[in-house]
């Protein structure tokens, strides 16, 4: 057998090498005979067909499963042999060649590059130094009093801040209806900004069974691109306005958390404050590390890779928007993804490759605590089965996910740090944020 590796454009190959007449042949017939004992073919016995009227009806099928068995199995045992690190699988080129003929055949695909992390060992960092204070408490209490809040009616005209539920019917400028151009019992909080630009503010002042018609554009960066930049008008009636009423922190509502009163309540809010700001912190940290390293490794990146990140990408945005999820992807949203798709496979390969470097085994206690925060996060809804600890891709995933977290500890401890005033409200994005999402914006 001959071969040949060529090097291409960049990180392509191209793998060359010659499939032998005499065993391609051979094991053509090998299988035809294994075939021809439990053939059934017209006018004969089960099993009795003669081979070459069996070679006949399924020769040319056999030839081509035992050639596509034989280019696989040889490109693997030569990738393995030449220690090539393929990134995408193969495109084989293969001519037509008549039995009897030797096959010369061509795999062409990306490898992952060859490099050496730089810059990582004693990164400038800025950590957060906050102080966690009354003020930053009671605005977190205010935030879990209105997650059990709850709306009165009122009959006095909308202002910001009430909760309005209204009908509407959408249509853009030329008069065509759209997908969620209509709505029943749509509960629109004012001064929320879930809505887009406008929206709120003209239903300010509406009072109950009170309609009203206006125009507004939908952003340029709207999620739909039919609908981005677009006019639409609306019709809009109020069939409540509601007001906010927030409970008081006594027993019951502490009871409500699963404490038994309010001082167990307050440590345990104090509790959680402390704990999400460690990790907003160390996220902080991270996505510094993170920026620093793709800096420091402009690596060459297999295009397949960056292909698969866009196309991941894309589909989890039109998962979120409840749209239809497909491969096609237009040719604007790609330049949007394109950037962050390249940041993200850079990260995985200098992450992959220091971790090879640095010979990182995945800590066992590490990996069981991941999987009890897994089992607590989803156990409950059902989404997991009642054996995902063992079942091998559920625990790779955590593996990985655990020798990421390892090699941020070590990157951390050796990292230059200096500290920097921060407060609690920037930190966890409560100042530009006095509201929680909305899992369903209108239109």
């Amino acid at each position: 057998m001959s071969l040949a590796v060529q090097s291409g454009d960049g990180l392509i190959r191209r793998l060359t090498f010659v499939l032998d007449a005499q065993e391609l042949d051979s094991r053509v017939d090998e299988r035809l005979q294994k075939l021809s004992a439990k053939s059934r073919i017209r006018g004969f016995r089960p099993g009795k067909a003669p081979l070459a009227v069996v070679r006949q009806h399924y020769g040319s099928e056999v030839r081509q499963e035992v050639l596509r068995d034989l280019i696989e199995r040889r490109y693997w045992d030569t990738v393995a042999a030449q220690s090539l690190r393929p990134a995408s699988a193969p495109a084989f080129e293969v001519p037509p060649a008549a039995p009897g003929q030797s096959l010369t055949v061509t795999a062409v695909f990306e490898v992952m590059p060859e490099f050496r992390v730089k810059g990582y060992d004693g990164i400038p960092l800025q950590r957060p130094r906050v102080e966690i204070t009354p003020q930053d408490e009671e605005a977190v209490i205010a935030r879990l009093r209105r997650q059990r809040a709850h709306w009165h009616p009122v009959e006095r005209e909308a202002r910001m801040g009430d909760r309005v539920r209204i009908d509407y019917e959408a249509e853009l400028g030329d008069g065509t209806a759209f997908p969620g151009s209509t709505g029943r019992d749509v509960f629109v909080e004012l001064g929320a900004g879930r809505e887009i630009p406008g929206f709120e503010e003209a239903l300010r002042g509406i009072r109950k069974d009170e309609e009203r018609d206006f125009r507004l554009r939908f952003p340029q960066d709207y999620g739909q691109e039919k609908l981005a930049g677009r006019e639409v008008r609306f019709t809009v009636k109020a069939a409540e306005v509601g007001e906010l009423h927030l409970p008081e922190v006594d027993e019951a509502f502490c009871q409500s958390f699963g404490t038994a009163d309010v001082g167990e309540w307050e440590r345990e809010v104090r509790e959680s404050m402390r704990h999400e700001l460690d990790e907003a912190i160390r996220q902080r940290l991270r996505q510094a590390i993170d920026a620093h390293l793709v800096s420091e490794n402009p690596i060459e990146l297999p295009r397949a890779l960056v292909e698969q990140e866009i196309l991941d990408m894309h589909r989890n945005t039109l998962r979120q928007l409840g749209l239809e999820v497909t491969r096609e992807i237009p040719d604007s949203l790609r330049s949007r993804y394109e950037t962050a798709a390249r940041r993200r496979v850079t990260l995985g390969l200098v992450y992959r490759e220091l971790i090879r470097e640095l010979q990182l085994a995945p800590e066992p206690a590490r990996v069981e605590a991941l999987l009890d925060t897994l089992a607590q996060e989803n156990g409950q809804t059902g989404q997991l089965p009642g054996d995902f600890r063992t079942r091998p891709e559920i625990r790779g995933d955590v593996e990985r996910l655990a020798l990421d977290e390892q090699l941020v500890d070590w990157l951390i401890a050796r990292a230059k740090i200096e500290e920097v005033p921060e407060t609690f409200a920037r930190m966890m994005g409560l100042e530009s944020s006095p509201h929680p999402a909305s899992p369903e914006p209108l239109a």
